[in-house]
């Protein structure tokens, strides 16, 4: 009997790779998120530490600690931005991965039922010409007559 090949063996290889591709990209968005989120809280954080005026102040000081809420409020925003933009891009990339992963999947258990396939035709195939081998052998010692 001829060895087992699966037909669509380079649709496999190409699927698994695409799923492959898919991981890593799911990977570098969460990394991406993970970055975001913490440059967001760290922000946040500079935000809410910064200090307030006391004592005697000038109207420059006044004037220069409502330039730097600004400042860090729009990097706030800005950080905010990007995480709102990082968890669309993971979601999605999460979708993708997904989808790549039952392409590849389906593929890969029609190879190993294609080859389970094989196996029990090759062991009926076995089994027959050893029969075929016992009767001849039966009829050759005489005890077919």
């Amino acid at each position: 009997m001829k060895v087992y090949e699966f037909r669509l063996a380079t649709v496999e290889r190409i699927r698994v790779l695409e799923e492959r591709l898919a991981r890593e990209k799911l990977v570098a968005t969460l990394r991406e998120l993970r970055n975001a989120q913490a440059a967001n809280e760290a922000a946040h954080t500079a935000l809410r530490k910064m200090a307030s005026v006391s004592g005697v102040v000038t109207m420059a000081d006044i004037q220069w600690l409502d330039d730097q809420r600004e400042r860090l409020s729009e990097s706030l925003r800005i950080c905010s931005e990007k995480v709102a933009r990082a968890q669309l891009n993971s979601v999605d990339a999460r979708a993708a991965w997904g989808v790549a992963t039952k392409r590849a999947g389906v593929l890969e258990r029609l190879d190993a039922q294609g080859f389970a396939n094989w196996r029990e035709a090759a062991s009926r195939g076995e089994v027959a010409e050893s029969d075929d081998l016992a009767n001849a052998r039966f009829r050759i010692a005489g005890g077919g007559e």
